[in-house]
């Protein structure tokens, strides 16, 4: 019964149009606030999803490190083990460490990333090739598969591939080093060159794992890190791998080792969804006005209502239902407006992005069910909390007749 008389006065027409007018411009500023607030978190849910695909194709599904020191040894029987383990798709040996890359009187420092051969079903680096061939290399003629920043440092023609860059990493004696001439010199090809995102271009270069570990004054079965691809769950893989290894490694999956930044992404949502509820929050003050001349309009109803029985939190209930149903119709417009954008974003690409120096041309967008919920929850709980002066004022009227 509340619902109906509610449901009414939101129909119902006034005696002063402008009550109605001002009515159907606070639904209308509610529908503008649940608009934006979907679209925007749509839009973070796009850029989000983006980044992660980024490190998802970049980054192991798994991978061991020493808990302790840089490097660490490991036999072909714990290797061979690591293979058979069950969901273990691909591995693959990797030797990482800093070096000095010169060209032609121009350096930079760089990752070197030495890897075999499987690691391309382990890392996604082909997909972001953007010249010449996935080649690394082996011990007597390595290959580099460089980052476009670092290309872009050492002053490398972007048209050309072939080029030989001079590698100069640090000796293993732990010798100060005060002159070049102090550091293990190769020279080096490049074969190729990609672009994921400027972290990654500006950093790192791939190479074979074996001139990686002549390089930087390893044997033959040390390493830095030995990386898997896997298919099922993560966890049974790393349980296996831990009993195989022991205590002593670090057994990361891909959200692990980039616990920060999904951290910080998940972080940065909540920040951009308390801002957005704050401006829908100053956004019901139309509401409160709204209401607040709904009851003005209404006091003979509720002397009526009041007459026929209906008590103080009946009048109440009415006047907060009311606030709801304006609240849950501008939401539902806002929710379908925004919902028209997204799909139009996403087909036809509108909004696009400026610069030119992303991966994608335009806005990412991606709507989530639980981001409307919460939207729609949230317009609610404001619009309850504007109606309840408004209705303890048209609660009040019923006192205004008695005394």
């Amino acid at each position: 019964m509340h619902f109906l008389f509610a449901w009414r006065y939101f129909r119902g027409k006034y005696a002063f149009q402008a009550i109605q007018i001002i009515a159907w411009v606070s639904v209308f500023a509610i529908a503008i606030g649940t608009a934006a607030l979907i679209t925007i978190l749509s839009v973070s849910n796009g850029f989000t999803s983006v980044v992660k695909t980024l490190y998802a194709d970049f980054y192991a599904d798994v991978r061991i490190t020493p808990k302790q020191g840089k490097y660490f040894t490991i036999n072909a029987a714990q290797y061979n083990q690591l293979k058979s383990v069950e969901g273990v798709k691909a591995i693959s040996k990797v030797v990482e460490s800093r070096a000095l890359l010169v060209k032609d009187g121009m350096q930079t420092v760089a990752i070197v990333k030495g890897v075999e051969n499987s690691y391309g079903n382990i890392n996604n680096i082909k997909k972001y090739l953007k010249r010449g061939e996935c080649a690394i290399g082996d011990t007597s003629a390595p290959l580099f598969i460089m980052g476009i920043g670092i290309e872009q440092k050492l002053g490398l023609m972007q048209s050309m591939i072939g080029d030989t860059i001079q590698v100069y990493a640090v000796n293993r004696s732990g010798k100060a080093i005060t002159q070049l001439g102090q550091l293990n010199t190769l020279n080096v090809q490049e074969s190729g060159a990609f672009s994921v995102q400027q972290e990654f271009d500006e950093q790192y270069v791939f190479t074979n794992a074996a001139f990686a570990q002549y390089l930087f004054d390893l044997q033959p079965n040390e390493v830095s890190a030995i990386e898997l691809s896997v298919k099922g769950k993560d966890e049974k893989v790393m349980a296996g791998i831990q009993q195989i290894l022991g205590p002593n490694f670090l057994i990361q999956n891909k959200y692990q080792q980039n616990a920060d930044l999904y951290r910080i992404m998940q972080v940065e949502k909540w920040i951009i969804f308390c801002i957005l509820a704050i401006i829908m929050l100053v956004a019901s003050f139309n509401l409160v006005g709204a209401l607040t001349m709904l009851v003005l309009e209404k006091q003979k109803d509720i002397h009526v209502l009041n007459a026929m029985g209906a008590t103080q939190w009946d009048i109440q209930k009415i006047f907060l239902l009311l606030s709801g149903v304006m609240a849950l119709m501008g939401a539902l417009i806002g929710g379908g407006l925004a919902s028209l954008f997204i799909w139009l974003q996403y087909k036809f690409h509108l909004i696009k992005l400026g610069g030119g120096s992303f991966i994608i041309d335009y806005y990412p967008i991606e709507p989530m069910a639980m981001d409307y919920v919460a939207i729609i929850t949230l317009v609610i709980v404001i619009a309850l909390l504007a109606g309840w002066i408004p209705s303890r004022k048209a609660a009040a009227k019923i006192y205004e007749r008695i005394f």
